[in-house]
């Protein structure tokens, strides 16, 4: 019995193989920092999420989005010529909120910890 299942490791190549093909259409934008952080695909494998960060402040990141929907096409074009696999999921882009989200829990945590420093009594 295998260790995996067919999908994850299908998820794992895409995400290798997205990340090259991401980096080498953006090397002439480098204002955009895009990196695919997951590929989540379907048991069946006929789906595939493409799950992708951007650095940068709020415009940047919708430029980003567009750039990544507009070429969701070209992306499925260029993995589907690299991998090896009789049927290629079809894809689609979503920006992922996890980084933000980890950031703005930092912040929050980070702030509570100051606070109560600050309310905390002196001890001798």
């Amino acid at each position: 019995m295998r260790g995996f299942k067919r999908s994850r490791r299908v998820a794992d190549q895409l995400k290798r193989d997205a990340s090259e093909v991401v980096a080498e259409m953006l090397r002439d934008k480098p204002s955009m920092m895009v990196t695919v952080s997951d590929v989540v695909v379907t048991d069946d494998l006929r789906y595939a999420k493409i799950f992708y960060t951007v650095l940068g402040d709020e415009e940047l990141i919708l430029k980003a989005q567009e750039y990544m929907t507009k070429a969701t096409g070209r992306i499925q074009s260029e993995l589907a010529r690299r991998l090896r696999i009789r049927r290629l999921p079809e894809m689609s882009m979503h920006y992922d909120t996890s980084l933000v989200e980890g950031m703005r829990m930092t912040q929050l945590i980070d702030d509570v910890m100051s606070e109560d420093e600050k309310n905390e009594p002196e001890q001798d």
